[in-house]
């Protein structure tokens, strides 16, 4: 499916995770911490992001980060790619070690991203591993709280916010005080949905054009197999870009000789749905048609819709979907 373009651009925070695919672990040995770390640090030094807070646990990560240059995809692809060839190599794996691209939240907001803080210093204390925070190794708590602190981790932000909110005592209490413990359920679901829409596409867009290609039985068992396997979503494309047009003329003049009344609208909706199987994004459609984004989108919707009312309208989409894909063998 296509993928939703990131938020990303110069001086911008986000909090990024990820996790192994399968839900397999990702670290297993102190070594496996380190070296993460390490590949981190690197692209710290390159100095395309920043690194705040972080929290590695068995088989997921969350980083709390700011794109630098906005290249953020690039470094986080660097260390994913690094980490995933020394653990296959370590292992005498071979495969995808995550379950797909790192998802990422863009943070607009002073007071979300103190939230997110808490949030990614909560996660090992939510999953029963230790009581508090900086009793976890593998995460930013203990080295924001007094120990010694990497280089690559930049500290001048949370320090700035102890110094204004963390009241009086020790380090340790200041950081409790500035950034407490267990995360309000509310943002906890708010901020965990968020990012599982990151990751997989939505469920329309996969009926939308998964409904063309396979019964549900079989398109149901080869999500699962791919996303086992490799953390991808199959089928997509399916009909071949150079072929769209061609193909709509085609039904188009066909169903005029035989004199049914379709409007613009209606080839017009089918050339949309047809580049989508093509693979192109809804942005690349409307650029490539010279339209806008929403009006590629609206087209989308209004054939889900058109296709739950009509059966006239859904034999008619059956067809140039089957004309496209036959032209594409």
């Amino acid at each position: 499916m296509a993928r939703r373009p990131r938020r990303d651009g110069p001086d911008t925070w986000h909090h990024v995770v990820n996790r192994g695919i399968a839900k397999r672990t990702l670290f297993e040995t102190p070594r496996d911490f380190r070296v993460f770390l390490a590949l981190i640090a690197k692209e710290v030094r390159r100095g395309r992001v920043e690194v705040h807070a972080f929290s590695l646990m068995l088989n997921h990560f969350h980083l709390l980060v700011r794109s630098v240059t906005g290249e953020l995809g690039a470094a986080l692809r660097q260390i994913q790619l690094g980490y995933s060839r020394w653990f296959n190599r370590t292992r005498e794996r071979d495969g995808p070690l995550y379950r797909g691209r790192f998802a990422s939240e863009r943070i607009d907001s002073l007071t979300y991203r103190r939230n997110v803080v808490t949030y990614i210093h909560d996660n090992p204390v939510k999953a029963g591993v230790v009581t508090s925070p900086i009793d976890y190794a593998w995460s930013s708590a203990p080295h924001l709280a007094g120990s010694a602190q990497p280089r690559w981790l930049e500290t001048s932000w949370i320090d700035d916010e102890i110094a204004r909110r963390g009241g009086d005592g020790s380090r340790n209490a200041q950081l409790l005080e500035a950034f407490p413990i267990n995360v309000d359920d509310a943002f906890r679901a708010q901020i965990e949905r968020r990012l599982r829409q990151r990751i997989p596409e939505s469920m329309e867009e996969e009926d939308l054009t998964l409904h063309y290609v396979a019964t549900p039985r079989t398109i149901g068992w080869t999500i699962r197999k791919s996303m086992l396997a490799d953390g991808t979503r199959p089928w997509l494309p399916c009909v071949r870009q150079d072929q769209v047009m061609d193909t709509v003329d085609r039904v188009q003049r066909r169903h005029t000789s035989k004199r049914r009344s379709i409007s613009a609208r209606v080839w017009r909706r089918l050339t949309v749905l047809l580049y989508r199987l093509a693979g192109m994004t809804q942005r690349a459609i409307a650029y490539l048609l010279g339209r806008g984004a929403s009006t590629i989108s609206g087209d989308l919707q209004d054939h889900r819709e058109a296709l739950r009312r009509s059966s006239h309208y859904a034999s008619l989409a059956a067809h140039v979907v089957a004309a496209a894909r036959t032209a594409a063998l």
